[in-house]
């Protein structure tokens, strides 16, 4: 199998994004491929029928099945997301075109979150912002990020960003990938099987890891306790990954001083969740790796993998069958 040419490119996405992003897709796409012909969609309604297509780039449509089972082929698939544990659920043909992802994009935003994140607690942000409403004057000594471990579950291009911006912090960094080997800025790199002694003595914990069979549900009761009591959560992940019931007793029984969550087991966190209300928990709504560059850099990506299908050598940022992500 290989990609012959790129004269034909579909670009899907939502109705109510579709017009924001039409200028933009068609300046960089037609810069690099001006000889190319794009074709939008804002719903599987406005895909022409049995037309065939070079690439298609997308995000994780609900509807994303539906469009593509309309056309005759499709090459390549481009997902506009990172994370794509989606597709597994939809039913369109995965075994006969490339399939990439949008991987790198979210290394800049995610990881200035979660440092954000650890200096909301280390620095108690949200006690003072309580004491500013009430205009009250109270000084408390704070914590420094200095010298302070953090642990990142899952050395990919977010966890590697984080450990980038954490050492200059001064922060002791260790963290897991599946394959043992040096990562730059990174003191100890284990495998996931190794960690408990490493989360004994973290100060922070930042999940980083993909949605897959094998992370489901990882982050429970048991994973938690192992950690340093007192230490900060930071949940970056996809939801499923951190048990959300463990946060809350870990958090009531002081093994976790505080947890910034971006992502949960059910989105929208439902309004009943105690989440919303412990006083030691920072709810953000899945926007740490939100940035107005992200349409630009993800396509990007889809460049530079076209150039290496283009010339016959494997994609850049594939997406990985047997792990699921």
């Amino acid at each position: 199998m290989a990609l012959d040419s790129l004269e034909r490119i579909l670009f899907l996405q939502k109705e109510e994004v579709l017009q924001d992003q039409r200028e933009l897709v068609l300046q960089r796409l037609g810069e690099w491929y001006p000889a190319a012909t794009i074709d939008f969609a804002g719903s599987a309604q406005e895909v022409y029928a049995s037309r065939s297509y070079d690439a298609v780039i997308t995000p994780t449509l609900p509807w994303l099945a539906a469009a593509l089972n309309k056309l005759e082929r499709f090459c390549w698939i481009h997902f506009l997301s990172a994370g794509v544990e989606k597709i597994w659920e939809m039913d369109f043909d995965k075994a006969n075109a490339f399939l990439t992802k949008s991987s790198g994009v979210h290394g800049a935003p995610m990881s200035e979150y979660a440092i954000g994140a650890m200096l909301y607690f280390a620095k108690q942000f949200n006690r003072f912002h309580e004491q500013s409403k009430r205009a009250e004057w109270k000084r408390t000594w704070l914590n420094e990020l200095t010298g302070r471990r953090v642990t990142i579950l899952g050395l990919g291009h977010v966890g590697t960003a984080l450990a980038q911006r954490a050492k200059a912090f001064d922060m002791e960094v260790v963290g897991t990938l599946r394959h043992i080997r040096e990562v730059p800025n990174v003191d100890r790199v284990v495998a996931m099987e190794d960690i408990g002694q490493e989360l004994s003595r973290s100060d922070y914990l930042v999940v980083c890891l993909p949605l897959t069979p094998e992370t489901r549900g990882l982050v429970d009761a048991a994973f938690l306790s192992r950690l340093k009591p007192g230490a900060v959560l930071v949940d970056i992940s996809r939801g499923g990954v951190v048990n959300g019931d463990a946060v809350l007793n870990a958090l009531d029984s002081g093994i976790l001083k505080g947890a910034a969550l971006d992502v949960f087991e059910w989105q929208p966190l439902p309004e009943g969740s105690p989440l919303w209300k412990h006083e030691n928990v920072l709810v953000t709504p899945h926007v740490s790796g939100t940035t107005p560059f992200y349409l630009e850099r993800a396509l990007e990506v889809f460049h530079a993998n076209a150039l290496a299908l283009l010339s016959g050598r494997e994609p850049v940022t594939p997406v990985n069958r047997e792990a699921g992500y």
